[in-house]
């Protein structure tokens, strides 16, 4: 009996011959590298395949999406087992136009955890201790001031949202013999929960790592608002989640009157402006996900997924909630 067909579709890097060893004893593989390629050209190129390993960058967006309806709608496309592609979140995908089309999505869950935990670790660090500010006084010709800074034991970090991220961050904090409380939309017995008004008042720490909901009954947007920032004294607030969950004006306004102590947030240029000039805000850039050990098991989950299909026992596949 004849191998089936799989392909991937990626840019130039992102994953090895070495990766796919274990596909191939399983399935016929081509592998093929560009730095783009249209939803429609990559429709055309999926015929005669079983399933498809597909890399989301190398699928240009065009208004927010990479695959659209029009791709699943394309034959070659209907006849595909799977597509299994490399990244966590999967808006960009369509999931609801490839449930009506028949197409099974699989997702790769939690495969940077690790990595962003430690990089909120670093921003809390950064801002409890201060010692970036030397540098950034060399460098504006300023004379460099040594500044105090904050102990963590014995203070209160707050989680907001203890999913795979935040019960990690929580972990931490609570090895630096911090005080951890957590607002989560479902009840956590492990750990003290506590309301948002209440983790606000009472944390020197707020670290916010719950998923984004942008549309429905639980959506999000703007969680944090004046309201919530009021309640402040003097926090650190790390956001590594997404910017959508914070206002940016009250956060603004927050900062300018020492509500909020210091503030990280992976952001957009207009987000930038509406939070205004602070030099206790620190814009890290959008990699917290990015390590070598993130990107190994994101490659060995990607061909896992694969296979699992092929051995008919398919794990990670992506449901709307």
């Amino acid at each position: 009996m004849s191998k089936p067909k799989t392909l991937v579709v990626t840019i130039p890097g992102m994953i090895g011959e070495k990766d796919l060893i274990p596909l191939r004893e399983l399935s016929e593989v081509e592998y093929f590298e560009s730095a783009s390629i249209s939803e429609s050209e990559l429709a055309i190129k999926c015929e005669g395949y079983d399933y498809l390993m597909l890399n989301m960058d190398v699928i240009p967006k065009k208004d927010g999406v990479k695959l659209t309806k029009e791709f699943y709608s394309h034959p070659n496309v209907r006849n595909l087992k799977t597509i299994a592609v490399d990244m966590t979140g999967m808006n960009h995908f369509s999931p609801k136009a490839a449930a009506a089309a028949g197409v099974m999505l699989q997702n790769i869950p939690h495969y940077s955890s690790q990595s962003v935990a430690e990089s909120i670790l670093s921003e809390i660090l950064l801002h409890s201790r201060q010692r970036h500010l030397a540098y950034v006084d060399e460098i504006n010709q300023r004379k460099v001031v040594g500044r105090k800074g904050i102990n963590l034991s014995g203070r209160t970090a707050g989680i907001v949202g203890y999913g795979s991220i935040g019960s990690i961050v929580a972990r931490m904090l609570s090895n630096l013999e911090m005080n951890v409380v957590v607002w989560n939309r479902s009840p956590k017995s492990e750990v003290k929960m506590v309301s948002l008004e209440e983790l606000f008042a009472q944390s020197d720490i707020i670290c916010i790592a719950t998923k984004t909901v942008k549309e429905g009954a639980d959506a999000n947007v703007n969680m944090i608002g004046a309201d919530l920032l009021e309640l402040c004294n003097g926090a650190i607030i790390v956001n590594l989640a997404s910017q959508s969950l914070v206002d940016p004006i009250a956060m603004n306004k927050a900062l300018s009157n020492s509500k909020v102590s210091a503030y990280s947030v992976e952001a957009s240029a207009d987000t930038r402006e509406k939070l205004g000039s602070h030099p206790n805000i620190h814009f890290p850039p959008h990699n917290a996900w990015n390590s070598d050990e993130s990107m190994q098991t994101l490659r060995d989950v990607w061909v896992a997924n694969v296979i699992s299909v092929i051995e008919e026992k398919p794990q990670n596949v992506y449901k709307e909630l």
